[in-house]
């Protein structure tokens, strides 16, 4: 599907008013079905909805593998041409758990349709917020220079932020700055989501990887790369207090403000070679 689309606009420069076509970056609802049941709706930007379905799942703690997702795919329901809903057919055991004050069963239907697939949208108990987690033991150690490599070559991705400077992109980086993965997307959650969600249906170890994004640092992004056992988690904006105290609990490196040759390590700076 097209992720961007054209519109005329008038474009006022001083005095000066001209018509001109824009390019703008599509937003659309994405409906994510579990077993068949509706469970939330993410407005992003068309491309790469297994991905997302997938990532979304598994960050959500519907599922703690790809293994337990038996089937995805778009709904056959759905209007012709239509690639709006996905539906995910979870294995009995992911979506019955005892513990469902720590994991969010997929009986936990959102009550609202979310903005975007921030993991944070429709939860009615605060304890259900910080999900079930357990602290990163990685030994990794990346050179300080090869973040401001990983940040580049995340730039020559962007084709949607260079046509429309509307779109957010998160990527998944070897150590050494080569990226694996890197998607883009009208929600900053959903871009993490479909980076994340390439790496689970491709069978990656996510344990000795870099997550790299555009935005900023918030909590239900620091809390996605948990889920995904990220260990370092860089981005070209500042992290937030309420991320930096979920990564200092559950030994996650948060890297902030990268640009040109500074950044900021905000947690767990003994990954980080000077």
């Amino acid at each position: 599907m097209d992720a961007i689309i054209t519109k005329p606009v008038i474009i006022h420069e001083g005095a000066h008013i001209q018509e001109q076509q824009a390019t703008l970056l599509i937003e659309e609802p994405l409906e994510i079905r579990i077993n068949g049941t509706p469970y939330a709706v993410i407005m992003r930007t068309p491309g790469n909805e297994l991905e997302l379905a997938a990532g979304f799942c598994f960050t959500e703690g519907i599922v703690d593998s790809f293994a337990e997702i038996q089937t995805i795919g778009f709904c056959a329901d759905a209007p012709e041409g239509m690639q709006n809903i996905v539906n995910v057919m979870v294995a009995q055991k992911a979506c019955c758990r005892e513990d469902e004050a720590a994991v969010p069963s997929a009986r936990a239907v959102r009550k609202m349709a979310s903005r975007s697939s921030c993991g944070l949208c429709g939860v009615e108990m605060l304890r259900d917020v910080e999900k079930k987690t357990s602290p990163l033991l990685s030994d990794l150690k990346i050179p300080a220079g090869n973040f401001y490599r990983m940040l580049h070559r995340m730039l020559e991705y962007q084709e949607m932020y260079g046509s429309t400077r509307s779109a957010h992109a998160a990527g998944i980086f070897y150590p050494g700055g080569e990226p694996i993965v890197v998607r883009e997307d009208v929600g900053r959650h959903n871009a993490l989501d479909k980076a994340i969600g390439h790496a689970l249906m491709q069978g990656l170890d996510c344990s000795r990887l870099v997550a790299l994004l555009s935005s900023r640092i918030s909590f239900e992004m620091v809390q996605k790369a948990l889920r995904a056992r990220i260990p370092v988690v860089a981005a070209v904006s500042a992290a937030t207090s309420l991320a930096v105290d979920l990564a200092e609990r559950n030994g996650c490196t948060l890297i902030g403000r990268i640009w040109e040759k500074s950044f900021i390590i905000y947690s767990h700076p003994d990954r980080i070679i000077s």
